[in-house]
């Protein structure tokens, strides 16, 4: 019996431990779910934009080919697909 009351106050302390939580949730960018997706586009840079889906692309976007003028507003959650003489993309970058 006296064995089993040494546990006692072992099972007090462990009755008032706070649990831990599980590993943290990460929140991760899904694209097309607010602020600017360029950094989830980069895979585009050197594709020909005639054979990439543009309309899977989200909004508000802007493709601009070589020599067009562009506002220069900034937007923060606008993503811009620049392209050369090729129709490659050369850059995607926000604003």
């Amino acid at each position: 019996m006296k064995k089993y009351l040494a546990l006692v106050p072992i099972l007090a302390l462990a009755a008032c431990a706070t649990p831990q939580p599980a590993d943290p949730v990460i929140d991760r960018p899904v694209l097309g779910e607010g602020g600017c997706d360029a950094e989830m586009l980069g895979y585009l840079v050197g594709q020909d934009i005639n054979e990439i889906d543009v309309a899977t692309l989200p909004q508000p976007r802007r493709i601009i080919p070589p020599g067009t003028a562009v506002t220069m507003d900034y937007r923060a959650d606008r993503t811009n697909i620049e392209l050369d003489e090729d129709d490659r993309v050369v850059r995607v970058y926000c604003g």
